[in-house]
C-alpha cells in the first residue's frame, strides 16, 4: 500500500470518527467538529471526483449503519390507558420479544437488553427520558457509551371519539464506529426491520387484552 493510500484512509478514519463524535449530545464544537470532519473525509476520499458525489458516498455508507423504523396503529383503548401501558417500560418486552429485559433505575434512567437474532448474544444500554408530556408523548435516547445508539418517540392521539388512541412510533438504531460497530451494523437488514415493525404493531394486542393501572399525574 502507498503512502498516499494510507494518507487518504487515515484522512477517511479521522473525518469519520469527527463528524460521529459531532452528534454526540455531550459534544463541545459540534459545529466545528463536524466541519473538520466533513473536510478530512472528502480529503480523503475525493481523488478526482467533485463534493457531491463524495457527500453522497458517505451518506450512503452512514445510511448502512442506521436504522429508522416507524409504525402507527389505532389501539381500541383511551388514550391515558395506552399511555399508561407503554409507560411502564418494564412492558415493553412482553410484545417486543427483540428485548429481553427493560429495567427502571427511576423516573428517568433505565437499563436495556436487546437479543440479538439467532440468540447469538446481546446487546446492552442505558437509557433516559429526555421529554414527555403526561398522556401525549415520550422521547428517550441511549447514553454515550453503550454498545447501539438508539433513540425513540411515541405519541398518542385521541381516535374513535375518544374511546380510542393514534399510536406513532419512531425508532432508531444507529451502530456506532469501530469493529464492535460493524458487527452491530450487520443487524440492520430488511428482514431484522420488518421483525422490528411487526413487534411493536404488536403493542395494539396487548394492550387491548392486558388491564392497565393508569398512572397519576
Amino acid at each position: 500500500m502507498s503512502a498516499a493510500t494510507c494518507q487518504r484512509l487515515a484522512s477517511v478514519a479521522g473525518g469519520v470518527m469527527l463528524i460521529g463524535s459531532a452528534f454526540n449530545k455531550n459534544s463541545s464544537n459540534r459545529f466545528l467538529k463536524a466541519a473538520v470532519g466533513c473536510f478530512l473525509a472528502y480529503k480523503g476520499i475525493a481523488g478526482k471526483r467533485t463534493f457531491s458525489e463524495v457527500y453522497h458516498s458517505i451518506e450512503k455508507v452512514a445510511a448502512g449503519r442506521t436504522l429508522n423504523i416507524r409504525v402507527s396503529m389505532i389501539v381500541n383503548k383511551p388514550r391515558e390507558e395506552v399511555y399508561a401501558m407503554w409507560r411502564n417500560l418494564s412492558n415493553l418486552p412482553l410484545f417486543m420479544k427483540h428485548l429481553q429485559k427493560v429495567e427502571e433505575q427511576d423516573e428517568l434512567f433505565s437499563n436495556w437488553v436487546m437479543e440479538i437474532p439467532g440468540k447469538v448474544g446481546t446487546l446492552q444500554w442505558h437509557a433516559e427520558i429526555v421529554k414527555e408530556r403526561y398522556g401525549e408523548m415520550i422521547a428517550w435516547q441511549s447514553l454515550p457509551g453503550s454498545s447501539i445508539d438508539n433513540a425513540g418517540k411515541i405519541g398518542f392521539r385521541d381516535s374513535l371519539g375518544g374511546q380510542g388512541t393514534t399510536v406513532d412510533v419512531v425508532l432508531t438504531y444507529h451502530a456506532p464506529l469501530g469493529k464492535a460497530g460493524e458487527q452491530v451494523a450487520r443487524l440492520f437488514t430488511p428482514v431484522f426491520k420488518r421483525m422490528l415493525e411487526e413487534e411493536i404493531s404488536g403493542f395494539k394486542d396487548f394492550v387491548e387484552t392486558h388491564q392497565t393501572i393508569l398512572i397519576p399525574r
